[in-house]
């Protein structure tokens, strides 16, 4: 099944057109996963778009912003989804590094709505085989639990907040599920587990088909809704603003990335 997985791949690559392996250049090919279009729509408008295809459902933006080449896509909501969108920019785009764009929920007392934050590492709440003596978050057949952000993304993201004004940052672990987190319960129970700042629905995906295929990666989440008994209400009111807090990071820091070697 993997072979034959491999082998499909490998002949959508040959097949697609406009897809090139990387150049070598000082340009990074820099895949933006976001999972609604409130979250990508900021992003693709300040994007030059030079191609835009249809693959597994979902629609790819290829082009450049700020000098980097960029490969933008809404992914849908949940695990499965953010998965396949992640693993198609890795395996068909070449991308360098990975950016996981979107809103929170904030589990972190110290997070207000708007508050960013920056991954550390991510974990999946919501994989359970306790019952056969896996510790929660873990799967049988795998060596981690929290998949690490890459460092140096980090690094930028954290530099790159300081021109929000009246936002905090925090650098620390999201969570990801296929439910939407909106009971103090709920909340609870993943802080006192995983100790986790944040609750989203795709990034602990993203980070481990990352870790996978060893390309760096980082989350970058504003917070939508802080208070569990209002989460829903809370949402709704300020996943715009939320959204453009976050694209304003990730564009600081296309900004200030290093020249490719």
């Amino acid at each position: 099944m993997k072979r034959a997985l491999i082998a499909l791949l490998l002949c959508m690559l040959c097949a697609m057109p406009g897809v090139q392996a990387q150049d070598g250049g000082e340009m990074y090919t820099i895949g933006i996963i976001g999972p609604m279009e409130e979250e990508i729509e900021l992003i693709r408008s300040k994007m030059k778009v030079q191609k835009v295809e249809k693959l597994a459902n979902f629609t790819f933006y290829s082009g450049t912003w700020d000098r980097q080449r960029v490969v933008l896509v809404r992914s849908g909501i949940g695990k499965v989804n953010s998965s396949v969108a992640a693993q198609i920019l890795i395996a068909l785009y070449r991308v360098d590094f990975l950016i996981n764009s979107g809103v929170a929920g904030g589990l972190n007392p110290k997070l207000k709505v708007g508050d960013i934050v920056v991954s550390r590492d991510a974990v999946q709440h919501d994989v359970d085989q306790t019952a056969i003596g896996e510790p929660p978050g873990k799967f049988e057949d795998a060596d981690v639990i929290y998949y690490e952000a890459d460092p140096r993304l980090v690094r930028l993201g954290e530099a790159a907040a300081k021109g929000l004004p009246g936002v905090k940052v925090y650098v620390g672990r999201v969570a990801s599920g296929d439910q939407f987190v909106g009971t103090d319960e709920q909340k609870q129970r993943i802080v006192k587990t995983f100790q986790a700042d944040a609750v989203e629905m795709e990034g602990g995906a993203i980070g481990q088909v990352a870790y996978l295929n060893q390309v760096p990666y980082v989350i970058i989440r504003s917070i939508s809704d802080a208070s569990a008994d209002a989460a829903g209400a809370e949402y709704k009111s300020f996943v715009k603003q939320a959204a453009r807090n976050a694209a304003y990071l990730i564009e600081q820091m296309i900004q200030n990335l290093p020249k490719k070697k």
